[in-house]
């Protein structure tokens, strides 16, 4: 008997020990980041009159000082690379929750990739892992089924391999952050780009009904708090995506604003603006911003 108790305290001393070393990764965890963008939302570090939510079109092609600048709202962007509209609605839900609410909302489309299936842009659930240490990023991580139940309870179970390194996140040259949120690509990729002409036909069968309801969600969001939503059709290096806007239309309260960047400008046909075919870089960022600006400046 007596042993039996000296192994159940040596299993807990153990046990005790890596609970307490579990916490000294996690909440050090966030140090290794470089975009830390979720954090301060989560810590209800902002109070911005402009927020912009969307994925790398968001990130890459609207420049948030420049809008600051050019607009007098105070502006940051949350968007992130590579999220779908499911994220873009919890960010948006994240901040009302912890945040003062802004005034506008822009919300950058992703054309026909919007509300689909089975395309690139996903929920990612990365970007959350390393904000574990804080319960709000850890319930929605439980709720998504990326993490256990008990690790309410125990910081073993919020712990990712990842959180072992003591090595900083390596940062490319094109996910620099601005003092803005902001993530502008700085040069063109070394590729040549072809204009494509061809008119699609918009495939509503090919849409996630989940994503529909995010929308839904996200203009419900923005008419309970006051919010002036904006929703954002950026260039594409391609003609434009008729077929989309006709069903977005269809979705879209007619309260809010759309922005369509000016299709007649030849601009938006010189390849040497773009990164690649969805995204410009800096100077084509500055243009598309400035269009951004006089319309939130004509419309106040």
């Amino acid at each position: 008997m007596k042993r039996f108790l000296l192994t159940l305290l040596s299993f807990f001393i153990v046990f005790f020990l890596l609970e307490k070393a579990s916490w000294y990764f996690i909440n050090n965890a966030p140090e290794k980041e470089h975009d830390r963008r979720l954090e301060k939302v989560v810590t209800g570090s902002f109070n911005k009159d402009l927020i912009i939510i969307g994925s790398s079109r968001g990130a890459n092609n609207i420049l948030a000082c420049q809008l600051e600048n050019e607009t007098g709202l105070s502006s940051y962007n949350l968007s992130y690379k590579g999220v779908d509209i499911i994220f873009q609605l919890f960010i948006l839900e994240t901040y009302l929750k912890l945040n003062p609410p802004p005034k506008k909302v822009l919300l950058l489309l992703d054309h026909k990739y919007t509300f689909a299936k089975g395309n690139p842009l996903r929920f990612r659930d990365d970007v959350l892992f390393p904000f574990s240490k804080y319960n709000y990023i850890n319930n929605k991580l439980i709720a998504r089924g990326k993490r256990n139940y008990g690790s309410k309870i125990f910081g073993l179970l919020r712990l990712n391999r990842k959180d072992f390194s003591t090595k900083k996140k390596k940062v490319l040259p094109n996910e620099v952050l601005t003092d803005c949120g902001s993530m502008p690509n700085p040069i063109k990729r070394p590729i040549t780009l072809e204009y494509q002409d061809e008119k699609l036909i918009y495939q509503v069968n090919n849409e996630n009904p989940k994503k529909i309801e995010a929308f839904k969600t996200i203009q419900m969001l923005c008419q309970t708090n006051n919010i002036k939503l904006i929703t954002v059709f950026p260039p594409n290096y391609k003609a434009f995506d008729f077929g989309f806007m006709k069903r977005f239309i269809q979705l879209n309260n007619s309260e809010n604003s759309v922005i369509i960047y000016d299709t007649l400008n030849p601009i938006y046909k010189n390849e040497s603006i773009y990164f690649d075919e969805s995204h410009l870089i800096r100077d084509g960022a500055k243009i598309f911003t400035s269009e951004i600006s006089d319309f939130i400046n004509s419309n106040k």
